[in-house]
């Protein structure tokens, strides 16, 4: 939901001498070769091996900056939702929306959460009448789990006032803010689309 960052780039292509007195190129050291690069102690060798630790500082700056920044958006976010509607049953709801009749152990498994927190969820959206379940024309024992009329209208309705919401905000950045934010939306949805670790989901929060 929320400029490009990019990693500073280190120059390490400059010649290993530079002109002599006259403009002419200053010879090279005795047995160096047309190869040869800068010297493992030299100012481009140092600046070399401290690149990895400085991409890793910038991209922990970036991603601190990053969550502060997405906390609080889905604060102002969730301000317009229904209260009975919790982030982890709008996660299940929008899986099931977008994967199509799930079983409850397919949905745990899409959602990194155990099977015991993801049925605590199935259970309270079942009472909320927001999904359904019907079961497997392949195995009767099994269950699968579908929106119901009401789920898919809140969930048409959340994605309007929300769409609506962020579209006000970003027409009132400045322009080179505006052309950054679109810039970075292909690394924030590779960042969203990036699989999960599992972990157990624990309460229904």
């Amino acid at each position: 939901m929320d400029a490009d960052p990019r990693a500073d780039r280190v120059n390490v292509d400059r010649p290993a001498t530079g002109p002599g007195p006259d403009g002419e190129a200053a010879p090279r050291p005795e047995g160096a070769g047309a190869d040869a690069g800068p010297a493992p102690g030299g100012e481009a060798g140092s600046r070399v091996e401290q690149a990895p630790a400085d991409a890793a500082e910038e991209s922990a700056e970036v991603a601190g900056r990053l969550r502060v920044a997405l906390e609080a958006l889905n604060r102002r976010l969730r301000k317009d939702w229904p209260d009975h509607l919790t982030p982890s049953r709008l996660s299940a709801l929008t899986t099931i929306a977008a994967g199509g009749p799930l079983p409850v152990g397919e949905l745990a498994r899409r959602m990194a959460v155990s099977t015991p927190t993801v049925s605590h969820i199935v259970d309270a959206l079942a009472k909320l009448q927001l999904i359904d379940r019907r079961p497997d024309p392949r195995d009767r024992r099994v269950c699968r789990l579908v929106l119901s009329d009401a789920g898919d209208e809140l969930l048409d309705d959340l994605g309007r006032r929300t769409t609506g919401f962020l579209a006000d905000r970003i027409r009132l950045l400045p322009a080179d803010q505006r052309v950054g934010l679109a810039a970075a939306v292909p690394a924030l949805e590779a960042l969203a689309a990036a699989p999960e670790r599992p972990h157990d989901g624990g309460m229904d929060r």
